[in-house]
């Protein structure tokens, strides 16, 4: 948690190595993710981070399935479209799985990228104000589901957050000031 420009989301970009740090280590899992080339690291976040981004990123031209079925479709995962189908009944879209995105409210279209993210059963999960665009009663189903995934699966579950209420729900908070941790 911090203010915008504290260095959030930029530590959240490294950890999932879509940015690189210009100094120091990141390990997740025992490997130093920072001495990873790049094509090591695209393996690396196929297989083992989820990515819960504040704006989507869905394909606006993919239903919701296909959506979903992206990722486990670079890692040659089998029956990936029944996974895909189970991850958008787990998210509350069994009856929208061949909606576009632009077919989609915003809770459901973050409801894909949840699904999608959780597609190749990630043990990280780095979320991105998952919940700053969607009302109440979604913003709260979003956090159960996070919730029940950290304790069922055992997911780790890294979420940036201007919301003290979503952050009260953490098991650890972390608040940053101009790029420097100021209270743990």
């Amino acid at each position: 948690m911090g203010p915008s420009g504290s260095g959030k989301s930029t530590l959240l970009n490294m950890v999932g190595m879509l940015d690189t740090a210009t100094s120091g280590e990141i390990h997740i899992n025992g490997y130093d993710v920072t001495r990873m080339n790049s094509s090591m690291r695209a393996e690396y976040r196929l297989k083992h981070i989820g990515f819960v981004f504040q704006f989507f990123n869905l394909f606006m031209e993919l239903t919701a399935l296909e959506n979903v079925m992206f990722p486990m479709m670079l890692s040659s995962h089998p029956f990936y479209e029944e996974r895909a189908e189970e991850l958008l009944e787990m998210v509350g879209l069994k009856a929208r799985i061949n909606h576009l995105p632009s077919e989609l409210s915003g809770g459901e279209q973050q409801r894909v990228t949840i699904a999608r993210a959780l597609a190749n059963k990630p043990k990280l999960l780095l979320t991105d104000e998952p919940t700053a665009n969607l009302d109440t009663k979604t913003t709260k189903e979003i956090m159960e589901l996070f919730l029940r995934l950290n304790k069922e699966q055992r997911q780790t579950i890294i979420m940036v957050t201007h919301n003290p209420e979503l952050g009260a729900m953490a098991d650890r908070i972390i608040h940053f000031r101009d790029g420097v941790v100021v209270e743990e």
